[in-house]
């Protein structure tokens, strides 16, 4: 698989990347039970095929994710290029907990270093913000990380981030068809200060990959986001009015368009966000080896300019009731994004 430079950096990375959030997972995790032997072929066939760049958290799994991931690259680790997430620290000895935390992130991971390390979700107070920010530069001027990311921040905290004297590498979003918050603003400031964008939840958590026809037969749990209304869906902190009916009548369309093309709903999902300006890689959970090649396939497949157009067509009615909203998980007063 080709190879891109992400940002400024000098960091190759492939344009499909496997997300690890379901590595390490056990019978109480989010995604279930994962089994060692199944990340371990996984990892191997994403290296084989040039797949080089692999997405984890410390809040995944509890670092199990990073664990998991550690064990599956082992020897083959200078193969990879590995993106790592870490939450907000509070102020107090700043510099040490962060050095504590990598230093035991490094240790689950088996590896010397990490390519790109991000703040997962920025906060609320701009003065802590700022302090993470700078923490974040004394472990790259030490040689813990290579490069700094950061996830879900937009417009002001990217900005913030520059005048911290931080050069953002690359900025995770969700964005896939029915998400298209970030595509105003998000996507055109980053082509523009040359800051890879790396889609999370392409397929929408299994939402876009064909499977489901009505809103009733997604799990609660896939419905948690303001697409949905919240019901008496104790997952749903929101509080917003959802848009089942827009999404059932995208769901259709779809699948009508999968129909016409001959390509998978997941394959048109995930080739659609490829094709956006500044997105550098796609982020997409890969169970299985048969998983992996299929979203190889969708990030390799060239949409035509029609197919391009009836999908942003198609997906119109929910962007312009959904609008910019960028936080889909919270009510607009509490929302983390700023």
């Amino acid at each position: 698989m080709e190879q891109v430079r992400l940002g400024n950096s000098d960091l190759l990375v492939s344009p499909l990347t496997v997300g690890c959030w379901s590595f390490g997972g056990d019978s109480k995790s989010y995604w279930g039970e994962q089994n060692q032997a199944d990340v371990d072929a996984l990892v191997a066939e994403a290296l084989d095929r040039g797949i080089n760049f692999f997405d984890t958290a410390v809040g995944y799994n509890d670092g199990n994710s990073e664990l998991s991931l550690g064990k599956a690259l082992g020897k083959r680790r200078a193969e990879a290029v590995i993106c790592d997430k870490v939450q907000i620290q509070p102020a107090d000895r700043l510099g040490q907990q962060y050095e504590d935390m990598v230093a035991a992130v490094l240790k689950r991971l088996n590896t010397d270093y990490i390519d790109l390390l991000m703040i997962h979700w920025p906060t609320p107070d701009e003065h802590l913000l700022r302090a993470n920010l700078e923490a974040l530069l004394s472990l790259r001027q030490k040689g813990m990380i290579r490069e700094i990311g950061v996830s879900n921040f937009s417009l002001k905290t990217l900005e913030i981030a520059k005048e911290t004297g931080v050069e953002v590498m690359a900025d995770e979003f969700a964005f896939n068809l029915i998400t298209r918050g970030p595509e105003r603003e998000v996507l055109p400031y980053c082509e523009k200060n040359h800051i890879g964008v790396l889609a999370y939840m392409p397929l929408m958590q299994g939402v876009l990959t064909g499977k489901y026809e009505t809103v009733a037969d997604i799990p609660p749990m896939r419905r948690r986001t303001i697409h949905f209304a919240k019901n008496d869906n104790p997952n749903s902190g929101h509080g917003a009015p959802g848009a089942d009916s827009e999404i059932e009548t995208f769901l259709r369309g779809l699948r009508a368009l999968s129909a016409g093309t001959g390509l998978p709903c997941g394959t048109l999902s995930v080739a659609w966000i490829r094709q956006k300006p500044a997105l550098a890689s796609v982020i997409v959970g890969c169970r299985t080896v048969e998983q992996l090649r299929e979203n190889a396939a969708a990030v390799e497949t060239k949409l035509s300019p029609e197919t391009l157009k009836a999908l942003d067509d198609l997906s119109k009615p929910l962007f312009d009731k959904l609008g910019d909203y960028l936080d889909i998980w919270k009510k607009p007063e509490e929302s983390r994004i700023w």
